[in-house]
């Protein structure tokens, strides 16, 4: 706040200058410069002037405080969640996940950032979902969408952040758009031992990548991941042994998945379900990676690489040239991810215990294997074998004639 004078036809006149900023909310400021008073005339005393500095005062202090209790707008409510998740110990999301559910809402919700939460309507909330779906976005990055605003809206409210609050703006609130669910891509058993039979035919750079996905269902990074000391194997005279053992008692052994390459991040990370795990090895497997094993494919900090590292991969080209070849030999075209896919339903398809699935793969998500349950039909193997209702063979002999027995009746004369 100051007061000072300024000249006018050679006369002294008087300036107030007054300057309010919220002690709460930093970024609520008014300020206002005065050359009159509320008569319109210019202040012609320092005594005049003092008066009309304390009204000014009051007014915007008032100013102030009104818009204090509106609280924070909804881009500081964004920027405040994406700083508490990069600071969190817990480390519940990774840090390319928080940059893009933040990136999110600032794309998305762009008519919402400088307004105050409390304005905030489901009407507010509906207009961005027609928004959405009129630009073309399916019902389920809508249904992404609408998570992500509720994940803030209530770390909002357990912080203390939305007084007044009760529920969020998309709380029951239907987004555009069609529910149906796509069947996923998947390619079945003799698809996938074309696909790897083709491969190995014409030597393709990406044969021994192919066969780990599929038989270990790993995702591309955990793949880029790999490394010899990962592999706790039994020896080669053991798993002769083990050979001659039946299917369901034999051992080979282990791949321990560690890591996982994160293009966005050129670096290595945890895995997505941010824990380690191990995936056990066919005997097929295990012969085919004592071939790996004895290849050299470079190695860094964590090993020698179990894998070939080709530039395309690392770079997330993995899903093009994979299409690329399916459309070659003239089977469904598919991206990479689609062999883990193939993974678990082949496997719950011989009668393997889906919390078994889950646990090789590293799935969390029960809804996912449930998808997979019903992609190999086991849930529902044999419920109409019980119905018996069409005709046998017995059962039609009974009615048919024998041409030989059958008389025609004669005609009296």
């Amino acid at each position: 706040m100051s007061i000072s004078t300024y000249e006018v036809d050679g006369k002294t006149f008087y300036k107030i200058y007054v300057n309010i900023r919220s002690r709460v909310l930093p970024r609520i400021r008014r300020q206002k410069v005065l050359l009159h008073d509320r008569n319109g005339n210019r202040i012609e005393n320092h005594h005049s002037a003092l008066a009309e500095e304390k009204k000014l005062i009051r007014a915007l202090a008032e100013e102030v405080s009104t818009l204090e209790g509106k609280g924070l707008t909804w881009g500081e409510i964004v920027n405040r969640w994406e700083s508490y998740q990069f600071a969190d110990p817990q480390g519940r999301y990774n840090k390319m996940t928080i940059v893009d559910h933040a990136q999110m809402m600032r794309n998305w919700t762009t008519s919402w950032l400088n307004r105050p939460v409390k304005e905030i309507s489901r009407g507010d909330a509906r207009a961005v979902f027609r928004e959405a779906h009129a630009k073309g976005r399916s019902f389920k990055f809508q249904k992404a969408l609408k998570n992500t605003i509720n994940v803030i809206f209530k770390w909002a409210m357990e912080e203390g952040l939305t007084e007044g609050i009760s529920q969020t703006p998309v709380t029951g609130l239907d987004v555009e758009g069609s529910k149906e669910e796509k069947k996923p891509e998947i390619l079945t058993k003799e698809q996938v031992r074309k696909l790897l039979r083709e491969a190995q035919f014409h030597n393709h750079p990406w044969y021994p990548i192919w066969v780990m996905a599929v038989q270990t269902g790993c995702r591309s990074g955990e793949l880029i991941g790999m490394r010899a000391e990962d592999c706790s194997f039994v020896s080669k005279e053991q798993a002769l042994v083990q050979d001659k053992l039946p299917p369901e008692k034999r051992n080979y052994g282990f791949i321990s998945i560690q890591r996982s390459w994160n293009k966005r991040e050129s670096a290595y990370t945890c895995t997505k379900a941010k824990y380690w795990r191990n995936v056990p090895v066919s005997g097929e497997l295990f012969w085919f990676i004592q071939n790996l094993l004895s290849q050299d494919f470079g190695r860094d900090e964590f090993g020698k690489y179990l894998l070939p590292h080709m530039s395309d991969w690392k770079l997330g080209l993995q899903a093009q040239v994979l299409r690329t070849f399916c459309e070659e030999i003239k089977i469904p075209s598919i991206r990479f991810h689609t062999l883990r896919a193939c993974f678990a339903t082949h496997l719950l398809e011989l009668g393997v215990p889906s919390i078994k699935v889950m646990k090789a793969g590293g799935w969390k998500d029960l809804k996912t294997m449930e998808r997979y349950t019903r992609l190999a039909g086991i849930d529902i193997v044999g419920i109409t074998e019980g119905l018996e209702i069409i005709p046998g063979d017995s059962g039609l002999m009974e009615n048919v004639v024998n041409i030989y027995q059958f008389r025609a009746p004669r005609r009296e004369p």
